[in-house]
């Protein structure tokens, strides 16, 4: 069972009082120096990459390059090169992987937002709306490919095996959450939401994190380590992402808000209401969902205190994260708690 933080984690030290580390709330990853340099290298690297192996028909290309090239928060190759740095590897030991990594991740957001039909994503429209379905689905594919390809090149069955593993899980909670809707008065259960998420999210996060430890050539004690950090960094970025679903308004996050509650799609604030309501109130916003009223069903969030009960989770997840890595002797231990603040402060 989670066990909530009541501590505000802007002051929080390590339990491991030789570190000294203090964590800071980071909102905006470009706000630190460090990451700034290795956002830019990794987009730098995502747009050079893609251009070089452009080729016919030069639609589909441009199809892809659209959300590609619109940018995005770059957190899970950040993550890897992070992982891999944590125990002395070089950037360009890993790059080919990030951008594999970008690939991947940026096809399983346009096909997304064809499953949930929506209409924005990192703050221009969603590939499929402009696009049509059909270019936007090859394009996917594309980058798909294109990511395989690229891990191929490099010689490493086994991280080839392990970045495929992680794509099938992916795909594999994105079928379990869309199965979940198949009966819209059903409620998703705590259980089956982190089911989902992890396999969705945390498993990815998990694997990228893995996969920059081996390319540093870690010990199997870090690798671990590094993993784990991985996985709980990847709940607590989703939990927040399913805050900011409900509480921020697109033009600031880039993309279609209330997309969970208008499909009844799992949602940790929407689960979480669900579960503390009684039965009767439950169906009540069931039914407010299923008619379209979403402010009655934000009313019942608010009425909960559902969105502060979550963040409190997240940000439970977050020091968890941070507590595999504080005192590991990592050679970037603050950027990697840094980026577990980021994880769950950000309001994008």
């Amino acid at each position: 069972m989670v066990m909530l933080m009541t501590e505000n984690p802007v002051t929080k030290k390590s339990d491991d009082d030789s570190s000294g580390f203090v964590w800071h709330s980071v909102k905006d990853l470009s706000s630190v120096r460090e990451m700034r340099e290795k956002l830019d290298i990794i987009d730098s690297e995502v747009r050079r990459v893609f251009d070089e192996r452009r080729t016919e028909p030069q639609d589909l290309y441009d199809t892809a390059a659209h959300l590609l090239h619109a940018g995005g928060k770059r957190v899970r190759s950040l993550l890897m090169m992070l992982a891999c740095e944590a125990v002395g590897g070089g950037a360009s030991d890993m790059l080919p992987y990030a951008v594999a990594t970008e690939f991947m991740q940026t096809a399983s957001l346009i096909h997304d937002d064809i499953i949930d039909d929506d209409d924005m994503r990192r703050g221009v429209e969603s590939t499929h709306r402009k696009y049509g379905n059909r270019m936007a689905i090859l394009a996917g594919d594309l980058l798909i490919g294109l990511a395989v390809k690229l891990v191929g090149e490099q010689g490493t069955p086994e991280l080839l095996t392990m970045v495929a593993a992680s794509g099938i899980r992916m795909v594999e909670g994105e079928a379990a959450d869309m199965l979940t809707l198949a009966d819209p008065r059903r409620i998703t259960t705590k259980e089956e939401y982190f089911d989902i998420v992890g396999r969705k999210t945390g498993s990815f996060m998990e694997s990228v994190a893995r996969v920059g430890a081996i390319l540093g050539e870690a010990s199997t004690e870090q690798e671990e380590i590094l993993a784990e950090y991985g996985e709980l960094l990847g709940l607590a970025f989703q939990i927040r992402d399913d805050i900011l679903d409900i509480t921020s308004n697109r033009k600031h996050v880039g993309k279609s808000v209330l997309s969970d509650l208008r499909g009844n799609k799992p949602n940790y604030v929407l689960v979480h209401t669900l579960e503390v309501c009684a039965d009767e109130n439950a169906q009540l916003c069931l039914e407010a969902l299923e008619s379209g009223d979403i402010p009655r069903a934000v009313e019942m969030i608010n009425k909960v205190g559902a969105v502060e009960f979550s963040q409190g989770v997240a940000k439970d997840y977050a020091e968890r994260a941070i507590d595999k890595v504080v005192g590991k002797d990592l050679e970037n231990e603050e950027l990697l708690v840094a980026l577990a603040s980021f994880a769950v402060e950000r309001n994008l």
